[in-house]
C-alpha cells in the first residue's frame, strides 16, 4: 500500500477506555446541528506496522542456499525493494516449499505492492502450514479489509485475538472493520481494549473518538482526539479544530 490513511470517506469510527469521561453523559447526547454523517474527517485503516520476518525456518539438509535467499529477501524489504524481495522469497520456497516464514514474507511483499489476491494466497498457504501463525492471519485480515471483504476480515481478526488475546493491534484492526460496517458500539469496545493493552496508542484514541462521534457523544470524542494529539497523532488536530472549538 502506498498510504495507510484512506481518502475522505463518509463514515467515522471508533471508541473509549481508561480515561473516558463519564461525568457529562446526559450533556453529550445533545448533538449540535453541524455534527452529521457528512464529516470530512479521514479515518485510519487497520494498523499494518509489521515488518518482514528476518529469521528463516530450519531448513532440510542440503538447502543452505534457502537461508541465503531468505537473507537477501529480508535485505530487499528493508530497503523498500519489494519486487526484488518477492523474487528472493519465491526462490526460498522453490528450495524449501514448507517454509512458513517465507510464505508470510512473500504475502507481505505482495500486499505492499497492492497485489491483494496473491497476498491472500501466500498468507493462506502459510496458515495452512501453521494454523497459529498470527502474523499471517492478521495480515490476511488487513488484505481482506482493503478489498472490502468485511466478513473474512472479521474472521481473521477474531482468530488472531483467540490465539493472542493480549494483542492490541488485533483489537484495533477489528475495531476499524467494525467501524466500517457501522457497528460503532462493537468498535468502541475494541478500541477500549486496544488502549487498555497499549496506553499511548494514538491511532486507537483517534478512531475511538470517531466512534464516539458517530454515537453522538461529542464530549468524549473531543476527549479522545485531544489524547490522540498528546500522543503525537497529527490528524487529531484537524478533528479538534473542526468539531471541538467550544469544548
Amino acid at each position: 500500500m502506498k498510504k495507510f490513511i484512506l481518502p475522505v470517506i463518509l463514515i467515522i469510527l471508533f471508541a473509549s477506555c481508561g480515561g473516558r469521561q463519564e461525568g457529562k453523559e446526559q450533556e453529550t447526547r445533545e448533538e449540535p446541528a453541524q455534527q452529521q454523517d457528512n464529516t470530512n474527517l479521514d479515518f485510519n485503516v487497520p494498523d499494518d506496522k509489521l515488518t518482514a520476518s528476518t529469521e528463516a525456518n530450519a531448513t532440510p539438509a542440503g538447502t543452505m542456499d534457502a537461508k541465503q535467499y531468505f537473507k537477501q529477501g529480508t535485505k530487499h524489504y528493508q530497503e523498500g525493494n519489494y519486487q526484488e524481495g518477492i523474487n528472493a522469497f519465491e526462490k526460498v520456497i522453490e528450495v524449501d516449499p514448507e517454509n512458513v516464514k517465507a510464505y508470510y514474507n512473500l504475502g507481505l511483499g505482495k500486499y505492499k505492492l497492492g497485489e491483494y489476491i496473491e497476498a491472500i494466497n501466500a498468507f493462506t498457504y502459510a496458515i495452512g502450514l501453521n494454523e497459529v501463525d498470527t502474523l499471517s492471519i492478521l495480515y490476511r485480515g488487513l488484505v481482506y479489509y482493503h478489498i472490502e471483504d468485511w466478513r473474512n476480515a472479521l474472521k481473521d481478526y477474531n482468530k488472531a485475538i483467540e490465539i493472542n488475546p493480549k494483542w492490541a493491534k488485533a483489537y484495533y484492526n477489528r475495531g476499524t472493520v467494525r467501524g466500517r460496517i457501522k457497528d460503532f458500539v462493537g468498535a468502541l469496545k475494541d478500541f477500549d481494549k486496544a488502549i487498555s493493552l497499549k496506553p499511548g496508542y494514538g491511532e486507537a484514541y483517534y478512531n475511538r473518538g470517531l466512534a464516539n462521534y458517530h454515537l453522538k457523544d461529542r464530549y468524549n470524542a473531543c476527549y479522545d482526539w485531544q489524547k490522540a494529539k498528546e500522543f503525537g497523532y497529527q490528524d487529531a488536530e484537524k478533528a479538534l479544530s473542526l468539531y471541538c472549538r467550544d469544548q
